[in-house]
């Protein structure tokens, strides 16, 4: 007598917790999220909090050893889509982009999570909460109101986000920074102030997820003028900012330590302010542990890479990494930064990068086009990316 399965036959994976969490601390979140809709009981053991610290602290460890990833962000299309930081560039995964905002948004990702919001646009109709968003385990939380959302738009001379992560503490935070305009004066006064002579107020907000809440600061006697709000950079704990003087010749970059709450702000190097090279619109870039600043001198075609550094004496200074010749057909847009550091940009509808070494070109993506699907991205045009690295996380995996 033969004895044969059931056709709905399901086999049983039963080993022992302790055996099966080293097994799947080791798995891409890809394939732990696969790994959840074998069986019931390893659905429940992903989903524990004591297992997504578990692979958190685990992936950290062997950071330098992992697969590198980048996160490719079309800017028509919000299509997401994940790659290896490698020869093959090939697609890891792509993700749903869950939002729907009313005109422009702005965005921030840190160690697996994005920060999205349209306050920094306030046109009629626009949203006014600030989100952070997991795209691998699609789960979306909303922040608090920020204490600049008592004022009118008419009150804001200029505002600004940044988000980062914080390692030593295990933290996201969020900062929210504001100019303050003058108050309106009463039209029934008959000699009303003068709304140039007055002290500018700065207003700095800070999020914290791990206690669900928003500290602020306000500062006297801000130099910025203007600030470039569509892009930051969140580093070591502090939030950087390409900013502008008063009169709006030279620029500077503006900062908030969140560890010693300082607003500061950097000149930007020497030769670059006094030979007035600097972007129509600014770049700067995370560069490991610290911030690349980007300018293109349009008579020789050349692109200047500064590096920030931070030392105890100097405090403050710019370091040039490279300077490169920007060959026919090459963009001078810097679109993100590879894990190692160099620079990504565009050839016709190739992407291309620089050895920090040789300074050479060399080919990185020979077609963009799988980039692109569905897009209105046209040949001779700068591909529509926001190029950044990328980890995973199974924050809030748990959370229903």
């Amino acid at each position: 007598m033969s004895l044969s399965k059931p056709d709905n036959y399901m086999p049983t994976y039963d080993f022992p917790e302790e055996i099966l969490s080293e097994i799947f601390k080791r798995l891409p979140v890809k394939y732990v999220l696969r790994c959840r809709a074998v069986q019931k009981s390893w659905y429940h053991l992903l989903k524990t909090p004591m297992f997504i610290t578990l692979h958190c602290n685990y992936q950290k460890l062997t950071a330098h050893v992992n697969p590198k990833y980048l996160l490719f962000h079309n800017n028509n299309t919000h299509l997401l889509t994940v790659c290896s930081d490698d020869k093959q560039c090939q697609q890891y995964c792509t993700l749903e982009y869950p939002f729907d905002f009313y005109g422009h948004e702005w965005s921030a990702l840190s160690n697996g999570l994005v920060c999205v919001s349209s306050v920094l646009y306030r046109r009629n109709g626009y949203d006014s909460n600030i989100y952070l968003w997991n795209p691998i385990v699609q789960k979306c939380r909303t922040l608090p109101n920020s204490p600049l959302s008592r004022y009118t738009y008419e009150e804001i001379e200029w505002m600004a986000l940044a988000f980062g992560f914080l390692p030593e503490v295990n933290d996201y935070v969020v900062v929210h920074v504001a100019r303050l305009g003058p108050e309106l004066p009463d039209p029934s006064d008959p000699d009303p102030p003068d709304p140039y002579e007055y002290d500018p107020e700065v207003m700095i907000c800070v999020y914290s997820l791990n206690t669900n809440s928003w500290k602020y600061f306000y500062l006297d006697g801000v130099i910025i003028g203007c600030i470039s709000s569509d892009q930051s950079v969140f580093v070591s704990g502090t939030a950087f900012w390409v900013a502008f003087d008063f009169a709006g010749s030279y620029q500077l970059i503006m900062y908030w330590d969140t560890k010693t709450n300082t607003l500061g702000e950097i000149n930007v190097p020497v030769l670059v302010r006094d030979q007035d090279r600097q972007f129509d619109d600014p770049l700067i870039q995370q560069f490991g542990e610290s911030i690349a600043y980007f300018v293109e001198d349009n008579d020789s075609h050349q692109l200047d890479i500064w590096v920030l550094k931070d030392d105890p004496i100097k405090e403050f200074y710019w370091e040039k990494k490279m300077s490169v010749s920007l060959g026919e057909n090459v963009w001078a847009d810097v679109l993100g930064i590879r894990n190692n550091g160099e620079p990504i940009l565009a050839k016709l509808n190739n992407l291309i990068s620089y050895d920090l070494h040789t300074h050479e070109p060399y080919d990185f993506i020979d077609l963009c086009d799988r980039l692109t699907p569905n897009s209105n991205h046209e040949e001779g045009f700068l591909p529509p990316f926001f190029i950044t690295p990328f980890v995973e996380t199974l924050l809030w995996f748990d959370i229903d």
